[in-house]
């Protein structure tokens, strides 16, 4: 940890770094100290945040990009209003990210974080491990050279299936994805699916791959 933190501090060169997300009011306070966390870095953040008003994540996502283009920002992050960021995080983050060429990355969980896959989980020992897949939620880290490929999102409410469709993209253009341990986050305060219907987002799923990688 000690060598991870002294070499975030002047590697990567400093990035621009746009951060997305929908702030609901019962997590306020979470949201404040997340962005804090994240204003905190030595990079350029660039931080926006809106209200549900009854829209699904990523139509929410895709409103903000649409005020806040990502063009002309090294990093993209989505990040859930109910996650809690170790000290360190961005810079932290970043430097693995680089250091290990992934284009599409999250921080793993901990053992009590709310983890929809295993393979998400954070494993003793590891700093780094490459996935086939990296998950919609809730911090997702996207490259530039992803922007022309992904962005803007397609238009879904809950998101599901999207990931495993990145999965498929990234093998297709040869990216990297990894889930960093080193920088492991706790999601705890409620596990997916805990505020829309599971079968809801299972159909919206299976709609959305049909015909899909």
């Amino acid at each position: 940890r000690v060598r991870l933190a002294r070499a975030a501090r002047s590697s990567p060169p400093t990035r621009r770094v746009l951060a997305l997300g929908v702030s609901r009011d019962q997590h306020r306070g979470l949201a404040e100290r997340i962005r804090a966390e994240l204003e905190r870095s030595r990079h350029t953040v660039e931080m926006h945040t809106c209200p549900p008003d009854g829209r699904g994540k990523f139509e929410n996502i895709n409103r903000l990009l649409s005020a806040h283009p990502a063009e002309g920002h090294d990093w993209l992050l989505v990040i859930d209003d109910d996650v809690e960021l170790p000290p360190g995080f961005l810079d932290r983050f970043l430097f693995l990210c680089e250091r290990f060429s992934l284009v599409l990355a999250q921080p793993a969980h901990r053992l009590h974080s709310h983890a929809a896959w295993q393979v998400t989980r954070r494993r003793p020992g590891v700093v780094v491990h490459e996935t086939p897949f990296v998950e919609i939620g809730p911090v997702t880290a996207f490259s530039s050279v992803t922007f022309p490929v992904l962005l803007p999102f397609p238009d879904l409410r809950m998101g599901w299936g999207l990931d495993v469709h990145w999965g498929a993209l990234a093998r297709e253009h040869g990216w990297r994805c990894g889930v960093l341990d080193a920088v492991a986050v706790r999601h705890r305060a409620a596990p997916a699916a805990s505020a829309y219907p599971r079968s809801a987002a299972v159909a919206e799923a299976r709609e959305f791959l049909s015909g899909r990688p």
